[in-house]
């Protein structure tokens, strides 16, 4: 009786073994759908960037690979484009706003890139749209000034005065020495009355 109870007893764990690893379904459904929920989400989301004048910005966005499309658009004082990934097509834009797709550590990344910003690109936004997702990210770009600008508006004025200063200067030296710039700003000159001394001998 004792065999028969132990054969019994790893029976039913082994039947119970089998129970909790099959799967129902209802279970079958809800891991057909899951990789859909893992895949509309934003890998690299992008953030608000605060820079100085003149300096450059850059906004990210990525998503997994697994649903690599997205549509990554620029809203800014240079006008609005948008950049189509992975593929990387993106409309035609000014020379200082750049915009490139990569495909990088399971992940499709879409960037905007600022080369140099002004006062004007204050309140500039970028919108990420994966696609099937119905949710969007956004970021702004918040530029300051750090004082180069005044800076650089008054070394430009005390180089100014110095340059006029040396061309001034240059101009008199010219004039003082060359005789033809002379007689050419003279104008025509009076003959002096001559006087000749007549003897007698």
């Amino acid at each position: 009786m004792e065999a028969r109870r132990e054969v019994s007893h790893i029976f039913l764990l082994l039947l119970a073994l089998l129970q909790i690893t099959t799967p129902t379904p209802a279970e079958n459904t809800t891991t057909t759908s899951a990789p859909d929920r893992v895949a509309l989400h934003y890998h690299t989301r992008p953030v608000d960037v605060i820079v100085a004048v003149e300096e450059p910005a850059v906004f990210r966005c990525g998503v997994p690979k697994v649903s690599p499309n997205l549509t990554f658009t620029f809203y800014g004082s240079h006008g609005n484009y948008s950049l189509t990934c992975p593929n990387g097509h993106v409309e035609d834009i000014p020379q200082a706003l750049y915009g490139s797709c990569e495909m990088k550590n399971e992940e499709s990344l879409g960037v905007w890139t600022l080369r140099g910003t002004s006062y004007s690109d204050n309140g500039t936004r970028v919108v990420c749209q994966q696609a099937k997702n119905p949710f969007t990210v956004t970021a702004i770009l918040r530029v300051y000034d750090n004082g180069i600008s005044h800076a650089t508006l008054i070394g430009c004025i005390i180089g100014g005065f110095f340059g006029m200063l040396l061309v001034a200067g240059l101009s008199f030296t010219m004039l003082r020495r060359s005789e033809t710039l002379q007689k050419c700003f003279r104008g025509k000159q009076t003959e002096d009355d001559m006087d000749t001394i007549v003897t007698k001998e």
